[in-house]
């Protein structure tokens, strides 16, 4: 059967139709853009997270350890752990290195360095953490973690 060629009003929908195809693409970009602030601000500029309620997260880390935070930024993420009965933020980047992430192997009860070393808490910096209520008419108290704050380890084991 042959093929009948598309009319020259068939071609005008068709162009008309990608167009507003198109520009609804570079809309939704631009307000996607808009609403994320755009590339000028500095997302860490904001301020603290909120991880969530410090009661809630106390018991989540006493009965199942340590829980890995992803950085919402996109840089790496941290350990929430506890020290003293207080949560810490660590760094899970190992103290004098760039690239050496620091895991959590519970199997061994303990951090563990890319070199396969045995780390504790105390090894690795940390970001500041507060608790606080975000407005008075809360109830409980939120844990805050400035990423913006990075303390050194209180101990070294090199």
């Amino acid at each position: 059967m042959p093929t009948v060629p598309a009319a020259p009003d068939d071609r005008r929908v068709l162009l008309f139709a990608a167009a507003l195809v198109v520009l609804a693409g570079l809309a939704i970009a631009g307000l996607l853009f808009l609403a994320t602030g755009g590339t000028d601000q500095d997302p860490l500029a904001t301020g603290p997270i909120a991880l969530g309620l410090e009661p809630e997260l106390t018991a989540r880390t006493e009965e199942g350890g340590p829980s890995y935070i992803a950085n919402p930024f996109g840089e790496h993420g941290f350990w929430l752990d506890l020290e003293g009965g207080q949560l810490v933020a660590l760094d899970i980047v190992r103290p004098g290195t760039r690239s050496c992430i620091v895991k959590w192997r519970a199997t061994k009860d303990a951090y563990v360095a890319c070199n396969g070393d045995r780390l504790a808490s105390t090894d690795l910096a940390r970001f500041e953490v507060t608790v606080a209520k975000p407005a008075p008419d809360e109830p409980a108290e939120t844990v805050f973690v400035d990423l913006r704050r990075r303390e050194p380890a209180p101990t070294s084991s090199g």
